[in-house]
C-alpha cells in the first residue's frame, strides 16, 4: 500500500472545485511548487509526502492524500477518477488550469462554494464533504473483485467460486 496514513483537513472553495488527479487540473506553476514542497518534506521527514494541505504564499491551494495503491481508475459516486500522479486532490476552481481540459472528464468539478472537507484513512478510502453533507466516496484501496479464467477447450469463462 502506498504511503497513506489518512488526512481530515478543510479548505474553502469560493467558487467551486475540483476533484481528482491534480496532474490533470492545478496550474502548472502551482503543480511544480507542490512538487517542491513535497520534496523539501521528504528530505525533512524520510519519506514522500506531498500528502495533506498545501499552502503557498499564504493561499490554501489543495488538500491532496494519495492513494492506496497509487495510479490507476478508482470509481466514485460521481464518476470514475484515472490518476497519474498517485493522488487525488480537492482543488478551489481559481487555481485550476483551464487550458488543461480538467472539465472533459479529467475529474468532477462541483459547482457549490463553501468549506470543502477531505477525509482519508489508511485504507486509501477518500470522503469529500461539502458543508458536512457527504458528496463524494472514493475506494482506492482494496477492492475484492471475482477472478474469471478463460477455458479454451469449452470457450467458456468461469470463476473461482464454479471450482468447488
Amino acid at each position: 500500500m502506498a504511503n497513506t496514513s489518512g488526512i481530515k483537513e478543510m479548505i474553502v472553495c469560493r467558487n467551486g472545485f475540483y476533484f481528482g488527479d491534480p496532474c490533470y487540473a492545478l496550474d502548472e506553476k502551482l503543480y511544480n511548487e507542490w512538487l517542491a514542497w513535497g520534496d523539501e518534506r521528504e528530505k525533512k521527514e524520510g519519506r514522500w509526502c506531498n500528502d495533506g494541505k498545501f499552502v503557498h504564499d499564504g493561499m490554501d491551494i489543495m488538500v491532496v492524500d494519495s492513494t492506496a495503491y497509487g495510479d490507476g481508475c478508482y470509481g466514485g459516486i460521481h464518476t470514475n477518477y484515472g490518476v497519474d500522479a498517485g493522488c487525488l486532490a480537492v482543488i478551489p476552481l481559481e487555481f485550476c488550469d483551464e487550458s488543461k481540459n480538467f472539465r472533459d472528464g479529467m475529474g468532477w468539478v462541483c459547482g457549490e462554494s463553501g468549506t470543502v472537507t477531505v477525509k482519508t484513512d489508511d485504507t486509501g478510502r477518500f470522503r469529500v464533504y461539502v458543508k458536512g453533507k457527504l458528496i463524494e466516496d472514493v475506494e482506492t484501496g482494496d477492492i475484492e473483485e471475482e477472478e474469471e479464467e478463460y477455458d479454451e477447450e469449452t470457450g467458456e469463462f468461469w470463476d473461482e467460486e464454479d471450482e468447488e
